[in-house]
């Protein structure tokens, strides 16, 4: 995803080398959630992780280095999520526990680390974020699609994937909202935004199901 330029200079192998990493990274997302992308310096960093800037550049010879790095520990990290997330048993749930499940436990993630929602949807200026947000977005696609093939075996391939699509892109749009809105508000976009997916899962599934399709309840 990254150039050449943005790699990692030196993986640590001891344990104390990889703590110190993990520390700039933590560093990294929290500078990023407070000051945005743009303003994201390695300067910045080094002083949020009370680490020297050298130290910093014993791993990492610039900003994009950095960021690349944290942006392969997120996708690492949603893919485990997303691992224990789209089972089976979450296949066999009515669509409304479902997505209940599915958008608490992505709106989850987002609280927990600040820093993804500016990494991912606001570095538009960067070609690799960018290709990192859209392998997140061929995965999670590609995760829903094969949810619903469980969950709606009638429904033909081709609705299935705008099925998954449309979900994707829904809570993608919305929960970076939801998550900066105050509890009130954030509350009740992520009730809503439940109740549109669930709707149009029950509404494919009688469109396109077959004639004696019926949504479990």
């Amino acid at each position: 995803m990254a150039s050449k330029r943005a790699t990692v200079r030196r993986k640590p192998v001891q344990e104390r080398g990889l703590r110190r990493m993990e520390r700039i990274l933590d560093a990294a997302d929290a500078v990023i959630a407070r000051a945005g992308f743009d303003a994201a310096t390695t300067n910045a960093i080094a002083r949020r992780a009370r680490t020297a800037i050298g130290s910093l550049y014993q791993f990492f010879p610039n900003k994009d280095a950095v960021l690349a790095a944290l942006c392969e520990r997120h996708l690492r990290r949603l893919h485990d999520l997303h691992e224990g997330l789209f089972s089976a048993d979450l296949s066999r749930l009515p669509f409304a526990d479902m997505f209940d499940r599915i958008v608490d436990t992505l709106a989850g993630y987002h609280a927990e680390n600040p820093g993804f929602q500016p990494l991912f949807f606001g570095s538009t200026t960067s070609p690799a974020l960018a290709a990192a947000a859209d392998r997140l977005r061929a995965e999670c696609i590609a995760r829903v699609e094969g949810l619903m093939a469980l969950r709606m075996p009638g429904v033909d391939a081709k609705h299935r994937r705008q099925l998954a699509e449309i979900n994707v892109d829904t809570v993608r749009a919305v929960l970076p909202r939801a998550t900066a809105a105050d509890p009130a508000v954030r509350e009740t976009m992520l009730r809503e935004l439940k109740r549109m997916m669930t709707v149009y899962a029950e509404d494919c599934w009688r469109r396109f199901g077959g004639p004696s399709a019926a949504p479990a309840s």
